[in-house]
């Protein structure tokens, strides 16, 4: 099993956080990032809140981007 150190584990919590939170932030910049397609700003922030749910407060399942 993989282990992060505690401010590794912060730093990414404070990223989820910020795009969440980022109103420019939209389906063009993820797919710039990822190359993962979002059909709107809805359906790609429900994912990362559903992602950051799944990493962070143990949600019992990953979720799965759109089309996949």
């Amino acid at each position: 099993m993989l282990s992060f150190s505690d401010s590794y584990v912060k730093l990414i919590r404070e990223g989820f956080e910020r795009i969440m939170a980022d109103d420019s932030f939209g389906p063009d910049e993820y797919e710039g990032l990822t190359d993962i397609e979002f059909p709107d700003r809805e359906t790609l922030h429900t994912y990362l809140r559903d992602m950051y749910d799944y990493i962070f407060n143990d949600a019992p399942e990953q979720p799965i981007p759109p089309g996949y």
